[in-house]
């Protein structure tokens, strides 16, 4: 069987099929972040800031320069320590508080989550920087 055989062969089986090019890359981009979600789960945070000792308005300029920062940098994940809130009336800290507001609220940032015990646990937040 030479080429042209194989490919009139293949042209045959294609007849009649239908490819919906638009589904196909909503589909491929779909994977392609989730891949790189997972990948960033993963990934050790390439640059920290601790927020320990600052108020609600230090911490907020301090996280918008160090996202700012961070993205001029080209990094894909950070970590913002805040703490565990130990002396605080609300259950998640008022710099806890701060970081989540800030995370939901800006569109530089992307996925987030809980640090693992090495990195702070529940005192520290991972977050995705958007490219």
């Amino acid at each position: 069987m030479n080429f042209g055989d194989i490919l009139d062969k293949w042209e045959s089986s294609q007849k009649g099929q239908i490819v919906d090019k638009d589904a196909a890359a909503e589909k491929l981009e779909a994977k392609k972040k989730a891949n790189r979600s997972s990948y960033i789960q993963k990934m050790a945070p390439q640059d920290t800031l601790d927020l320990h000792g600052k108020t609600q308005e230090e911490a907020w300029k301090a996280l918008n320069d160090f996202v700012a920062n961070a993205r001029r940098r080209g990094l894909q994940k950070i970590l913002i320590i805040h703490g565990k809130g130990i002396h605080s009336a609300d259950s998640e800290g008022v710099l806890g508080s701060v970081v989540k507001k800030f995370i939901e609220g800006d569109q530089r940032l992307g996925a987030s989550g809980k640090a693992d015990k090495f990195h702070g646990g529940s005192g520290a937040t991972w977050v995705a920087v958007r490219p």
